[in-house]
C-alpha cells in the first residue's frame, strides 16, 4: 500500500509533462496586449463580458426610429439602433396629454421601423427593432389624441408626437 502514493504521483507528473509537450505552441502564445485589445473592448466590445454578441459597426452613429401598427395595441413605438441595426439605448416616453376614460401603457417590445425621428441613417427602415411600445386601453372617442414626448439617449434629443386613436 505505501508504494501506491509514489506511483500515483509519478503518473500524474508524466501526464502533465505529456500535455505540456503536446500543447507547447499554445503555451508560447501570450494574451493580446491592452493596445491590441483595449480594456473597454474587453468589457463592452465584441466578445466582451457585457455585450458578447454585439458587433461593432464599421461606421459610428445612431438612428432614432419610430413605428407602431396604428392599432390600440401598438399605437406608437420608438427605438435607437446603430449602423448594423442593433439596439443601442432605449428611449424614454412621457405622456403629455391623454383622453379621459382610458389608460396609456408604455412597455419594452419589438416593432417595425417605419420612419425616423433623427439620426445618421435610414438603413433600418422596414426592419424589426426593439424599443418602447405605447398602447391604449379603455374607452375614448375615435379621433381623440395622445401627446407624447420621446427622449433619445445619450444626447437627450427629444421630439413630441401627437397620436390619433383609431376606432375600436
Amino acid at each position: 500500500m505505501p508504494a501506491t502514493f509514489p506511483r500515483a504521483a509519478l503518473s500524474a507528473l508524466v501526464l502533465v509533462a505529456g500535455l505540456a509537450a503536446s500543447a507547447g505552441a499554445a503555451f508560447a502564445q501570450s494574451p493580446p496586449s491592452l493596445q491590441q485589445y483595449p480594456l473597454q473592448d474587453r468589457i463592452f466590445g465584441p466578445g466582451g463580458a457585457v455585450f458578447p454578441d454585439y458587433v461593432t459597426p464599421s461606421e459610428y452613429g445612431v438612428g432614432y426610429y419610430i413605428g407602431g401598427t396604428g392599432t390600440r395595441a401598438a399605437l406608437f413605438a420608438a427605438g435607437t439602433a446603430d449602423f448594423n441595426c442593433q439596439q443601442t439605448q432605449v428611449p424614454t416616453i412621457r405622456v403629455l396629454s391623454a383622453p379621459p376614460g382610458g389608460k396609456v401603457m408604455i412597455g419594452y417590445g419589438s416593432f417595425t421601423a417605419r420612419a425616423i425621428d433623427g439620426g445618421a441613417t435610414t438603413l433600418c427602415l422596414g426592419r424589426q427593432l426593439k424599443g418602447v411600445v405605447v398602447s391604449f386601453k379603455g374607452k375614448a372617442a375615435p379621433g381623440s389624441t395622445i401627446a407624447l414626448r420621446v427622449t433619445y439617449p445619450p444626447r437627450g434629443a427629444w421630439y413630441d408626437h401627437v397620436i390619433t386613436l383609431p376606432p375600436r
